[in-house]
């Protein structure tokens, strides 16, 4: 009787070793592409820069919107041709400053599917699933706006309008 207690005991310590094995290839299997080096050095990092730039772009707007609003308060409308004229540039400036949301939203769209896949790996581990999370369909297809130091210089993107190559 005592041998039978002894293999039940062998058992279900087995069969709790091979629970806890599939449970940790199941995760495995959700935790592997965050943590390969591609994602963390190329996409991680790239959500990281676009995020940092976003906040910079919005900040320089803001500045220059504050700026055009404070000349806009300084103008002397004693003479109303200069004034008027005062007027168009401060708003023009204000109306460009104010473009500054649709490529922060593209910069800020990347970070958010970024964070998307994580999120997905993270939820999929916690829920002990076993499929993995679903490729993005447009994966590496749109890059939206290039952070600073990588953009192509006017002068390439003027050639290549105008029927040249880079």
């Amino acid at each position: 009787m005592a041998e039978a207690g002894k293999l039940d005991l062998v058992e279900r310590l087995t069969n709790e070793c091979i629970d806890l094995c599939r449970t940790l290839l199941r995760g495995r299997k959700h935790i592997d592409p965050l943590l390969d080096p591609a994602f963390r050095t190329q996409k991680l990092k790239r959500a990281l820069d676009e995020q940092k730039t976003a906040i910079a772009e919005m900040e320089m707007a803001v500045d220059k919107i504050m700026s055009a609003v404070e000349r806009l308060a300084e103008i002397d409308f004693s003479s109303a041709p200069s004034a008027a004229d005062r007027v168009a540039a401060c708003s023009e400036e204000i109306i460009e400053a104010c473009c500054f949301q649709d490529i922060t939203g593209q910069r800020l769209t990347h970070v958010m599917t970024t964070l998307g896949e994580v999120r997905q790996g993270l939820d999929a581990l916690a829920d002990g699933r076993d499929e993995a999370a679903p490729e993005p369909a447009v994966s590496g297809l749109l890059n939206g706006p290039a952070l600073p130091g990588n953009a192509m210089e006017q002068d390439a993107v003027d050639k290549l309008l105008a029927g040249g190559s880079k």
